[in-house]
């Protein structure tokens, strides 16, 4: 025998007994083991979540995961149907939640995963809050309301919110200071609330603008605003930003 064929029968051999390992070694999905399950977040698989808020308009989306074993089917199961839990349409131990309600409202959701050889695992659960979603209604923002503040001294104190152009409200006596600051509110889903550029103001003799933007709920008649008093320098005044609340009485 000569050397080369030598090395062909070895190489052949070789191959074969991998063939052969490969087939003993299997992964055998009848006989996967699940644990206990734990909903996290995408980005984190470490940290179980076990409460979070969501907006009750049918259309802001949570993405949340299970751990995932390879065969396996993932049920993800609300307690009520003010939560909507859509699988993934590739990977169903990813889930897209919705919610649906016009009143705050907390619903539970539970995964529940069953493997390739019909073993179901612990489940897990977690806790949503929803907050009440109601459609845009300008009446119900506009009246007399009460500005609770933690960055004046003053608050809370009274505030009006009268009809300005457009999409506009005038918020009048901004900071307890008379000042008429204009929001702009988006009509949409998302209730937005803008505080926009080149509105100015005198602040113990120096020129001063507001920056920020925020939120509104229509069902509370309720706006939360993040904000801050600035110098035309760009620094903010002491104890002039963060983020407050209004509530039309």
């Amino acid at each position: 025998m000569n050397i080369k064929t030598y090395i062909n029968i070895v190489s052949i051999g070789i191959i074969a007994s991998l063939v052969s390992s490969c087939g003993n070694d299997d992964y055998d999905w009848n006989n996967v083991i699940p644990g206990s399950q734990r909903i996290t977040t995408l980005d984190n698989d470490t940290v179980k979540v076990k409460i979070d808020t969501i907006e009750g308009n049918n259309t802001d989306v949570v993405t949340l995961k299970a751990i995932a074993h390879g065969g396996s089917t993932f049920d993800w199961i609300a307690s009520s149907n003010v939560l909507i839990p859509q699988n993934d349409a590739e990977k169903n131990y990813i889930v897209h939640v919705k919610a649906n309600s016009t009143q705050d409202t907390y619903a539970w959701l539970k995964v529940q995963e069953t493997t390739y050889g019909g073993i179901k695992g612990k489940p897990d659960s977690m806790q949503f809050f929803i907050i009440g979603y109601c459609e845009f209604n300008k009446q119900q923002l506009l009246g007399n309301g009460s500005f609770v503040s933690k960055m004046s001294y003053y608050a809370p104190f009274d505030v009006n919110l009268s009809e300005g152009k457009g999409d506009t409200i005038l918020y009048n006596n901004f900071n307890n200071m008379r000042w008429q600051l204009k929001l702009v509110i988006s009509k949409d889903v998302y209730q937005k609330i803008t505080i926009p550029a080149n509105q100015y103001f005198v602040y113990n003799d120096e020129i001063v603008t507001v920056k920020g933007n925020g939120k509104y709920n229509t069902c509370k008649s309720l706006f939360v605003i993040n904000y801050a008093i600035c110098r035309l320098s760009g620094d903010t005044l002491a104890y002039s930003s963060g983020v407050d609340s209004l509530r039309i009485k």
